[in-house]
């Protein structure tokens, strides 16, 4: 592909990106992301075939990378506890770091693509929960198991509402960065301060005993 294919791919895949943010995928047709982008019919068939396809590839730029980076992240964390249980914030670093670092990173999508991700989540799309899926599995499955071990007392429906709980959170935050919520005040956007609020939060619900939940606890490391 040369270089003016690859940019005018690029300028499509931004283009949808943003408009699908703002309206939905449903609602944008490929005449408005043609127009906005400023290339003709022939391109968005050339690169992607379909509209279905292009909405596939718009969340696969951006998933895949997440995913490799939280995996990598999980694998070091696995690395230093070798046999031992993972340290429970060590784990839940791996896997929200990588959100925060992309949501506040312009060039992979910043704040667009964590306002897509919010609507999609409220208004179901077929292309976009496939695709999603194909990509969250793996992580779930991975996480899921460490976070099992580090949280030994855990049962993995207690591990499956907290993530589930944690990962809606998670959202709705990155929704907000750069708002100021109702009766509240911005606080610091660097990756340091947002990761290690939101680890610390997330840790903390991880070992709340729950009403109903009448077991002893293992203490995670």
């Amino acid at each position: 592909m040369n270089a003016g294919a690859s940019g005018a791919r690029d300028r499509v895949l931004d283009t949808a990106e943003r408009l699908f943010a703002e309206r939905g995928p449903d609602a944008v047709s490929v005449r408005d992301i043609t127009n906005a982008a400023g290339v003709n019919l022939a391109a968005i068939n050339y690169h992607f075939g379909s509209k279905q396809a292009l909405i596939a590839a718009v969340f696969e730029r951006r998933m895949r990378p997440l995913t490799e980076a939280r995996l990598r992240a999980l694998d070091g964390v696995e690395a230093v506890a070798g046999d031992q249980p993972p340290k429970l914030e060590a784990v839940l670093d791996a896997l929200f770091r990588p959100a925060v670092e992309q949501a506040l990173d312009p060039a992979r999508g910043g704040g667009t693509f964590a306002k897509l991700m919010a609507r999609c989540l409220i208004e179901p799309n077929a292309v976009v929960e496939q695709t999603i899926r194909s990509d969250f599995e793996t992580v779930v499955k991975r996480f899921d198991a460490a976070l099992m071990r580090a949280m030994p007392g855990l049962t993995a429906d207690d591990v499956f509402w907290r993530r589930h709980w944690l990962i809606g959170a998670l959202h709705h935050s990155l929704l907000m960065l750069g708002r100021k919520p109702p009766g509240g005040r911005r606080l610091p956007l660097d990756i340091e301060s947002y990761a290690e609020r939101f680890v610390a939060f997330a840790a903390a619900g991880f070992r709340a005993v729950l009403p109903g939940e009448s077991r002893k606890r293992s203490q995670a490391k």
